[in-house]
């Protein structure tokens, strides 16, 4: 018989939502599903069937820290009052915070998830060639997976995932934290060459990209990756500033990303918008690009130049001597005509105002004809986009 004070912890009871409420595209192996359903029991007072459905998901999950946590809990209240998690003298009480927070994390999803349909409103634009896309929520602790269909980005996968022990918007080697913004997936490195807090795998992104470098930003080796070998799933808050989910959910993706060109939007606090709203977005944004290859074709400098921000600065020249060197360029030319395809558009989650382009761009003139991808950083002035850097992304920064 249960004999109960306080049911876990009152934080956790006010983010319980009946089950229906839980992601319907598919959960890894099943197993945080499984765990809702526990924690749901326990909000309802139905300690039988929670302890028979964290019984199972311990036997499931040996390492699942937190299931195995609350299993205990259940077996001790059933001969002395429960508390509240882990309270049966536990001596780590740091890590048994921890494991409370990842519960109202995972809890949290099944009240914050998006409604169907929905799309991350930084994702202005996916290219032609990406297939998939990752966008992760720090807020909520969630890794959301798109699948690229026919130009429409889909919802397909979510996945619990922890962030840095620093929190977010990482500025310097050593802070622990996991920066915000638009990334790419740069590589791929397997759990054999790895060590082993790094689990089942990693995917590498191109932090610092230009952008964290114009800023001052410094460290290096923000990933995704697996989890501990020894652990199924760690606290929201328990990288060194990776992005860092459980072993079977970091095989799925990985069996489904492409290593040379997935982005990874980075934010905290995700906004939403429906298709509507989006596609009006993507239309406007689209627009700005356009009209910019429009005026360089022009080859009237003024407005070509307008197009820039007083702020622009590339690896070798700032705004001033890019104007010079491109008025001279430019009109040497008898024509010039600019094609742009594979365009891909984001914004910053947490900075709307700062967009990256991305597309391969074909080139032709009465002297000179040739094929490159370029990014640009656009920023928002006075309710205008302009360009504040351009330039290679293979060449890296330098």
């Amino acid at each position: 018989m249960f004999t109960v004070k306080s049911l876990l912890v009152g934080s956790l009871l006010t983010l319980t939502l009946p089950l229906h409420a839980a992601t319907d595209y598919g959960v890894s192996e099943g197993n945080e599903e499984l765990l809702i359903q526990g924690l749901e029991s326990l909000a309802s007072q139905q300690f039988d069937n929670a302890l028979g459905q964290f019984r199972e998901l311990t036997q499931k999950r040996p390492d699942f820290r937190l299931a195995q946590l609350v299993y205990a809990d259940l077996l001790a209240s059933q001969a002395d009052p429960l508390g509240q998690v882990g309270n049966a003298q536990v001596q780590r009480k740091k890590e048994v915070q921890g494991l409370i927070d990842e519960a109202r994390a995972r809890l949290m999803m099944t009240r914050e998830k998006p409604g169907a349909g929905l799309i991350p409103k930084s994702l202005v634009k996916m290219s032609d060639n990406q297939k998939y896309l990752i966008v992760v929520d720090t807020n909520i602790s969630r890794l959301f997976l798109f699948e690229n269909r026919q130009g429409t980005p889909t919802l397909v996968k979510d996945y619990y995932a922890s962030y840095g022990r620093g929190g977010t918007e990482k500025v310097k080697q050593g802070d622990l934290k996991t920066p915000l913004g638009v990334y790419f997936v740069t590589g791929r490195f397997k759990d054999q060459n790895l060590p082993e807090r790094y689990g089942s795998g990693a995917l590498p992104i191109n932090y610092p990209n230009m952008w964290d470098y114009r800023q001052g930003h410094t460290g290096n080796g923000i990933w995704v990756h697996g989890s501990p070998v020894d652990t199924y799933s760690r606290p929201p808050k328990a990288s060194e500033g990776c992005i860092s989910l459980t072993n079977p959910d970091f095989i799925e993706l990985d069996g489904l990303v492409d290593i040379n060109n997935t982005p990874v939007l980075i934010g905290n606090g995700m906004e939403w918008v429906e298709r509507s709203t989006w596609v009006a977005q993507q239309q406007e944004i689209e627009k700005a690009v356009d009209q910019w290859r429009a005026d360089w074709e022009s080859q009237n400098h003024e407005r070509y130049i307008s197009h820039y921000s007083k702020t622009y600065k590339d690896s070798s020249r700032d705004y001033a001597s890019f104007s010079d060197y491109k008025k001279r360029v430019n009109s040497g030319k008898e024509y010039i005509k600019v094609g742009l395809s594979d365009l891909s558009l984001f914004t910053y989650p947490n900075n709307p105002d700062l967009l990256v382009v991305t597309f391969n761009q074909d080139y032709q003139s009465n002297n000179y004809k040739g094929e490159s991808i370029k990014r640009q950083y656009w920023v928002k002035e006075e309710g205008r986009w302009k360009i504040a850097y351009e330039g290679d992304p293979s060449k890296g920064i330098p």
